[in-house]
């Protein structure tokens, strides 16, 4: 995966319009909610950790009980439409299901936006205080975006995604799911016996967006249908679903393993194997032939406005995605620039090209073992989390772990992720490496990767608010914004040097290569969507001016294509952090 402001998680949107007036268009009653909107925000950051909380909030008044309600009933379509979630944060009710992508759902969850939405206007905002306004507003903001994204129902066919999906769905998460109970097997059997509905229901919705010309390009379809094929088997013991049932938790009795063991392998047999081959005989035979080889959002009807949509709710208020261009023109300008004062540093002769070329290619600036990659990164662990205190009155409770990704997540998984622990399931959080993939790991980029995923990054954001009990959980779970995530994170690495870290030229390389990949996202994302860039323009940049494996380029291409303004929240999110910081 590829998390200034730590606290439960808030949407950056929301502080894009209330922080800064200029942004506006809504009158001066928006101005007013914009002047208080920054005083709150700043402090729901000292409640987080940034520093000590000093108010507390006051006893519930009708309108906090109102609110409340609110937030229980959005919380809880977040779990229907995502129940792995539930899931792994230990929320009990839906580790059962899959998601409902049925368009009777759809019809009841547009109608719940827009009763929420009236509900939120009905609510006297004057009387809420302390984190009760702050969520008030998060929650107001998210359910005019939700209302509003309903007049793009032809985005409704864009299902089709090259990071989840029918395809990715149960493989994922039989290496995430926490097995303890027998409980636990029964469910996840239930997970793989309502694939077919997932299935359906996905393939409706495409059907959708063949009646409307909303399509998924032929280059994410290719990738869907790899994964599909990498997960038909022919014969059952080979499904890594089994895998759970081959190391059973040591709680569930002897007795019971035979039986459970049974009836998954009946449900990969019976429900899974088979709705893998109709869904892929779906794409291939009739969703392929109309797709076209290239589509970004500009080339369909009406989705340039939609991608205006995405941009301004979903990763930052008060850009157009013209602009958005143009600072990623000129941030990879600038951090080119800084690679080659360091490639100066380090003696080396030649271009910056050269230079890069040379970090990515020669073996000597990658791993031996598989052992050397999580020495690495723990050591580095062992550096950062004593430095901590510097720069947070409060850390997590929750510890976190360094492991290795298993075979299986190796195979299909990026190079790194974190995975969100969980208080009622007593979990750590994890920092997963691909240490078995060594020989691609570079050693250049330890500091700046742990900085990321584990501390003062992912973990450090996701477990605070997890542990805020005087906060909602709709703030840590329900609320989910990539810059702010994902901002969180890029701008946790440009903590390192305020730990003393990227001494070493390589290492202040690495956290350079890092920006200069998110800053080459800003320019690619929007070459796609908004200028309508062949594939193989927005290939040669990535490579290129983004200094990617070709390989690897390919496949985060391909990810824009299906993901339409995600890659932009990891750089715009961290601008708004580091202007958030200036002003404190």
């Amino acid at each position: 995966m590829d998390r200034t402001i730590l606290a439960a998680t808030t949407t950056v949107p929301s502080v894009e319009r209330r922080t800064d007036s200029k942004f506006g268009h809504h009158g001066r009653r928006r101005n007013e909610r914009s002047r208080t909107m920054l005083k709150i925000l700043f402090a729901a950051a000292l409640a987080a950790g940034i520093a000590t909380a000093s108010a507390q909030t006051p006893a519930p008044q009708p309108a906090s009980v109102q609110l409340k309600a609110l937030l229980d009933d959005d919380l809880a379509a977040v779990f229907r439409h995502s129940p792995w979630q539930a899931t792994v944060r230990g929320v009990p009710g839906y580790d059962h299901l899959l998601p409902d992508l049925s368009f009777a759902t759809l019809e009841k969850e547009r109608a719940r936006e827009r009763d929420a939405l009236e509900q939120l206007k009905a609510i006297d905002a004057r009387v809420l205080r302390g984190q009760d306004r702050v969520s008030y507003e998060l929650l107001r903001d998210k359910m005019e975006a939700s209302v509003e994204a309903q007049r793009f129902a032809r985005a409704e066919g864009l299902v089709l995604s090259t990071l989840g999906g029918v395809q990715n769905a149960m493989p994922r998460m039989a290496q995430t799911t926490p097995f303890r109970t027998a409980d636990n097997y029964r469910d996840f059997i239930k997970r793989i016996s309502a694939t077919p509905k997932f299935a359906h229901e996905t393939i409706e919705r495409l059907r959708a967006g063949m009646k409307s010309g909303w399509l998924s390009p032929v280059p994410v379809l290719d990738r869907v249908v790899a994964a599909i094929d990498a997960h038909v088997v022919d014969t059952v013991e080979d499904s890594t679903l089994l895998t759970p049932f081959r190391n059973f938790a040591s709680g569930i009795p002897e007795d019971e393993r035979a039986a459970l063991s049974a009836a998954a392998r009946r449900a990969i047999a019976e429900d899974y194997q088979p709705a893998l081959r109709r869904f892929k005989a779906f794409i291939v035979n009739e969703y392929r032939p109309m797709a076209l080889q290239v589509a970004g959002l500009a080339t369909l009807p009406g989705g340039a406005e939609y991608y205006e949509f995405l941009i301004r709710t979903h990763v930052v208020r008060g850009m157009k995605a013209a602009e958005v261009h143009q600072l990623g023109l000129r941030q990879v300008e600038r951090l080119r620039r800084e690679i080659g004062e360091v490639a100066l540093q380090t003696g080396f002769k030649g271009t910056t090209d050269s230079f890069i070329e040379s970090l990515r290619t020669d073996k000597k600036y990658f791993f031996d073992s598989s052992d050397s990659v999580l020495a690495a990164y723990r050591e580095v662990g062992k550096r950062v989390d004593p430095q901590l205190p510097k720069l947070f009155h409060a850390t997590p409770r929750m510890p976190y772990a360094v492991r290795a990704m298993t075979p299986s997540e190796s195979a299909s998984s990026t190079a790194a992720n974190y995975m969100p622990g969980s208080l009622p399931l007593g979990t750590s959080g994890y920092f997963t490496i691909n240490a078995l993939g060594y020989k691609n790991e570079a050693t250049w980029r330890t500091e700046t990767l742990f900085m990321h995923e584990a501390m003062p990054g992912h973990h450090m954001q996701i477990a605070r608010a997890a542990e805020m009990e005087k906060l909602h959980p709709w703030r840590s779970m329900g609320s989910r914004n990539v810059a702010y995530s994902e901002g969180w994170a890029l701008y946790a690495e440009k903590l390192g040097f305020d730990l003393g870290l990227y001494k070493d030229p390589f290492q202040h390389y690495g956290h350079l290569q890092a920006e200069l990949f998110r800053a080459a996202r800003l320019v690619v994302d929007t070459g796609i969507h908004a200028y309508n860039w062949p594939r193989d323009k927005a290939i040669a940049y990535m490579a290129g001016q983004g200094g990617l494996d070709p390989d690897f380029a390919v496949s985060e291409v391909d990810r824009y294509f299906s993901n339409p303004s995600q890659a932009l929240g990891y750089m715009l999110g961290q601008r708004k952090f580091l202007e958030l910081r200036a002003r404190a």
